[in-house]
């Protein structure tokens, strides 16, 4: 990304503002060295003008249930003009739907007061006695309000005053209270700030047949809410194509007038300064040769006081990770973006913790109903969102398909897979054929140890350290992308004292496992033994057994993480000392936490914490399995058939797949989130920058012939 200067001759200005909204490639900034104090107010003005004409539309067709997108075309020979008559369509349009708009929006108005009353009267609806009447009793007083935990606590510690509380949302109650005449219940709800209920006061009827009435008119409006909407929304799809074209032409002209509204401008010069991708340099110069000079900077990596924004230039199918990226922070444009790790890493551990083909095929149709939705809002972050679902989704049927999982094992395994004395097998035909398990157990069962051809025993410890490789790898990664985000960012103090200690720290879990390959044929008890190598060199730490190299490498990587602890505690105490301050006992004592304890800790943790990888696709197994083994005792028939065809235990396993589905297919989601966000990025990703938004044309420009001006490229 570079920052790009723009000098043009004033003639020339409405052409060089198409040609930028046709390029899609140019972020608009303030100008750092202005030309002229001059500005074309005009244009600020229209840019307020216009945003308010984008809600109007955009509002229409949210409610018409139109999807945002653009078509069309515009003709333009001056912006400022343009504009203005954009914003006359834009009007003119807005006219056409304000008396229905405006109704529908009286009718919802009128619902949602309403509702807020029938929510106020519902711990009442069943008081058949007009309020009148309550009000009026010679022994009593009766007050109706609302109140928080601690006002409830005070009001019932008077024992001449009795409560009745009706809880609510969020810590709050409903109470009605009765105390004889002459305790000043008013005044003691004043004191304690009880809050009136505005729906009783003055009510005359009993709450029972007000809040039957209520009922009925919200019925009413209700239905005549979802008439006008009706009419509405058979309106706009009529006129689809013209509306899109408004909106398309609103959105043009806002970003042109965000251009034009940052330029600095003189009698007979303007000036434009922005950022574009270095690699589109040569595109923009051709498009302005002849109308504009162009001179472009290279930001700094160190020390540069503005922060120039990011382009993580991704292709369609794998931009749409960027979006998991910018929930943690936008990639500063010296990181290494992580959406790149994403788009391998996260569906892949999605898709091992969520083995079932079934129950993937429901999210799989689910994210292609949230994309349509994320389009009809014109939610970029839903419509990306909803694809990382469905590849997830795709990866989790491949794991479900390896797995024989298919709405739990009963379909396909059957009661032989649940245990039972002449269980059968299922009556889904499977794909995958049995002798994957059997030939080749050694590698399926790893990464998938359950179901009726693993032993679980054997299998699971090994799965339980394939888990820990994974998360191993992924450290490893993520460090050394600390260590190339620290180079390229071109900070010494920053490499030295913070990223390498953390590299050489996480190079120790991958060395182990490393070592398993010097015996393929037993990977996994290679590994144990250099595991169990480092807890003998811990034990005898003095007195070391280097009788085996698994012990001796063992001994070695204690004194490798011991060396690298205290490397880590000196950075910390240096980079305490330069940028905090503080005595030498203060720094000294919070670099320890920091550097030698929190480090060490961590170390242990993350690694380890890669083990929900196993338990939630344990769980996952397990839930189901459950579950249909419930429909088997009510079935009471080995028969799957049976069992499959039994109203009950139909019942039993839907709610155990939509448990499955809704609960746990969420919970993985996050925990795959989780492992990212929380393992890995922090050790890599710092998420400070500010995203590239560049202007661009929503429609077809046309434009007369463009005026000419000598043209010079500087470069600095």
């Amino acid at each position: 990304m570079v920052r790009v200067g723009i000098f043009l001759d004033r003639k020339s200005l409405n052409d060089v503002v198409t040609e930028l909204l046709k390029f899609k490639m140019f972020q608009p900034e303030e100008p750092t060295s202005r030309l002229n104090e001059g500005r074309i107010d005009e244009a600020r003005r229209q840019l307020s003008y216009i945003q308010e004409h984008i809600n109007k539309v955009e509002i229409i067709m949210e409610v018409a249930g139109l999807d945002k997108v653009t078509e069309g075309k515009m003709t333009v020979q001056d912006w400022i003009m343009a504009a203005e008559e954009v914003e006359k369509e834009a009007s003119s349009l807005e006219e056409r739907y304000s008396e229905a708009f405006q109704e529908l929006g009286q009718v919802r108005g009128e619902l949602e007061i309403i509702k807020g009353k029938l929510a106020e009267l519902e711990p009442f609806k069943e008081i058949n006695v007009p309020l009148s009447q309550l009000y009026q009793l010679e022994l009593f007083d009766v007050e109706f309000g609302i109140v928080d935990g601690n006002q409830l606590a005070k009001l019932q510690s008077y024992d001449w005053l009795t409560v009745y509380p009706i809880p609510k949302e969020r810590g709050m109650y409903v109470v009605l209270l009765v105390a004889e005449k002459g305790r000043e219940l008013s005044k003691v709800c004043k004191e304690l700030g009880v809050k009136s209920l505005e729906t009783l006061e003055g009510l005359q009827d009993s709450p029972a047949n007000v809040y039957a009435e209520l009922t009925a008119r919200a019925q009413e409006l209700t239905a005549r809410a979802q008439e006008l909407k009706g009419k509405f929304g058979a309106r706009a799809k009529r006129e689809e194509k013209e509306i899109r074209a408004v909106l398309g032409r609103l959105w043009t002209a806002r970003d042109a007038m965000t251009l034009l509204s940052k330029a600095s401008v003189s009698d007979y010069f303007v000036q434009f300064e922005g950022f574009a991708p270095e690699k589109e340099l040569k595109k923009l110069e051709k498009e302005l040769a002849g109308i504009a000079t162009l001179v472009w900077e290279r930001p700094k990596r160190f020390g540069e006081s503005e922060e120039p924004p990011t382009l993580v230039p991704l292709g369609k199918a794998t931009k749409v990770f960027q979006s998991l990226t910018e929930i943690y922070g936008t990639p500063s444009y010296w990181e290494i973006s992580p959406t790149v790790f994403l788009v391998v890493s996260f569906p892949i551990l999605f898709a091992l913790m969520f083995p079932d083909f079934g129950n993937a095929l429901i999210i799989f149709i689910f994210a292609f109903w949230f994309r349509k939705y994320g389009i009809r809002r014109n939610s970029r972050t839903i419509k990306d969102i909803s694809l990382v679902l469905l590849y997830s989704s795709v990866g989790a049927m491949i794991t479900g398909l390896i797995a024989r999982g298919f709405f739990g094992p009963l379909p396909v395994g059957g009661t032989r897979e649940l245990g039972v004395p002449n269980g059968q097998p299922g009556p889904l035909p499977w794909p995958i054929p049995t002798s994957i398990y059997t030939n080749a157990g050694s590698i399926v069962s790893v990464l998938l140890p359950f179901g009726e051809y693993v032993n679980i025993s054997q299998t699971v410890p090994n799965a339980i350290l394939l888990s820990i490789l994974i998360g191993a790898i992924a450290l490893f990664v993520s460090s050394l992308l600390g260590l190339l985000n620290a180079v390229k960012k071109r900070d010494p103090e920053y490499i030295l004292y913070d990223k390498l200690p953390t590299f050489i720290l996480y190079l120790v879990p991958i060395i182990i496992f490393a070592y398993g390959a010097t015996d393929p044929s037993n990977y996994f008890g290679t590994v144990v033994q250099v595991l169990t190598g480092v807890l003998n060199g811990l034990e005898h730490l003095f007195s070391p057994e280097l009788n085996t190299p698994a012990n001796i490498l063992g001994y070695i990587l204690i004194f490798w993480v011991s060396i690298t602890l205290l490397y880590n505690w000196i950075a910390k105490i240096i980079l305490l000392r330069r940028h905090e301050g503080g005595s030498i006992g203060y720094v000294v004592g919070l670099a320890f936490v920091e550097g030698g304890f929190e480090a060490g800790l961590l170390l242990f943790s993350n690694t380890v914490s890669f083990i929900r990888i196993l338990v939630f696709a344990l769980a996952h197994y397990y839930i189901l399995y459950a579950f249909s083994y419930m429909a088997f005792l009510v079935a009471r028939t080995p028969n799957v058939i049976g069992i499959l065809t039994n109203p009950l235990a139909i019942i039993i396993i839907l709610i155990g797949n939509l448990l499955a589905i809704a609960l746990e297919g969420l919970i993985v989601f996050i925990q795959d989130l989780r492992l990212h966000f929380y393992e890995m990025f922090s050790k890599f990703y710092e998420g400070r920058g500010r995203n590239f938004t560049p202007v661009s044309a929503y429609v077809e420009l046309e434009q007369a012939s463009k005026q000419t001006v000598p043209l010079e490229v500087v470069t600095v």
